[in-house]
């Protein structure tokens, strides 16, 4: 029996919610039993066996609801097979090169390491100064930031199909 899983996410201009979206999508088209809902959403994860989190990394921090989510559910999560990504270095080239090596916000790593996931991913954002409002893009214009979109889809794609296939031959947790 394959394993029921939620797909959660926490965005603010809706680039991660898009990457949770495809990521929801490929493990659907999989075959596997999968829900999809914002964290700030999710009241209870209990029966879900796997969940995929992600979320946007601004100035350095993920969004507040995914720190809450972590923190109210740690137990639960300690519990589940977990996957973990963040979206949201700009710029061209590796994202987690462009993070200077961390996956996560260094404030989150005691949570994690008591999570223990499965995979831990760093997808790049976007930038849309349409969306942006007028103090974003005055910090976005004084560090300098690339505006774009720099997701890379061909890599979502690939380690959502490899959640999937994990998810496909595991025993449920």
């Amino acid at each position: 029996m394959n394993p029921r899983v939620l797909v959660t996410y926490a965005s603010k201009h809706g680039a991660t919610a898009d990457i949770a979206n495809k990521i929801h999508e490929i493990l659907k088209q999989a075959g596997l039993s999968a829900d999809i809902l914002p964290m700030d959403e999710v009241t209870n994860p209990s029966p879900y066996q796997a969940i995929v989190l992600g979320s946007a990394v601004y100035i350095g921090q993920w969004r507040r609801a995914a720190i809450r989510f972590l923190k109210a559910h740690e137990q639960a999560l300690t519990e589940k097979q977990v996957w973990m990504f963040s979206s949201g270095p700009t710029g061209h080239g590796d994202p987690e090169k462009l993070l200077n090596g961390q996956k996560l916000p260094e404030g989150l790593q005691p949570i994690v390491a008591r999570i223990q996931p499965r995979d831990i991913e760093v997808f790049g954002g976007v930038l849309d100064e349409d969306k942006m409002h007028f103090w974003e893009k005055w910090i976005i214009k004084n560090v300098k930031a690339p505006v774009g979109d720099f997701r890379d889809w061909a890599v979502i794609e690939a380690w959502a199909q490899g959640i999937a296939e994990d998810l496909m031959v595991a025993e449920p947790a």
